[in-house]
């Protein structure tokens, strides 16, 4: 029942961020949605924010690879992509509001997770220092935001096959590359 109730809450936020900035949605907007009392808001999560955090490790959870295997990294990296753009609106009046940093973080975090994975496989068998590693993972997280903040910015303008094929060919053996290049 308690997962329905968060599922339902979430839900409702969803449904009112179409119609009104994060930053402007009250608990009363989303009980009256779902159809319950503040009290059982309050039970399930402390604020607008935390149900919002909620919301983003119930899609990670859902959606997003939890690693990058080298068989599929291309697939696994359009996942991410494909997601904001599913989501444009969700993501959009997220990233415009006073939770844009907390957005960014957590996308970096998703990411970074990714981009280790991928190293470690990438890595295995070559002597690279774990700070050459742990540069190398923050750098390319740092970058893939960096842009992702970017495309955000633009209002996610920036034509979907073309950014998709850009990123691909930007990633494409550039792991392998650096990582070579710290041995």
């Amino acid at each position: 029942m308690a997962s329905g109730t968060k599922d339902a809450l979430a839900s409702a936020l969803r449904q009112m961020m179409k119609v009104k900035p994060i930053d402007k949605i009250t608990v009363k907007d989303i009980v009256e949605i779902c159809g319950v009392n503040r009290q059982t808001f309050y039970y399930h999560f402390d604020d607008i924010d935390n149900l919002l955090e909620w919301v983003f490790e119930d899609d990670a959870e859902r959606v997003l690879p939890k690693e990058v295997t080298y068989e599929h990294w291309r697939e696994d990296m359009v996942i991410f992509i494909d997601y904001l753009e599913n989501s444009s609106s969700f993501t959009l009046n997220v990233y415009n509001s006073n939770s844009r940093l907390y957005m960014l973080r957590y996308l970096k975090s998703k990411l970074k997770a990714c981009i280790e994975s991928f190293a470690i496989i990438v890595s295995d068998g070559k002597n690279i220092s774990r700070q050459d590693f742990e540069f190398i993972t923050e750098f390319y997280a740092t970058l893939a935001i960096g842009y992702i903040a970017q495309w955000l910015d633009s209002g996610m303008h920036f034509p979907r096959e073309l950014t998709r094929e850009r990123v691909l060919r930007v990633m494409d053996q550039s792991m392998e590359n650096i990582i070579a290049r710290f041995i």
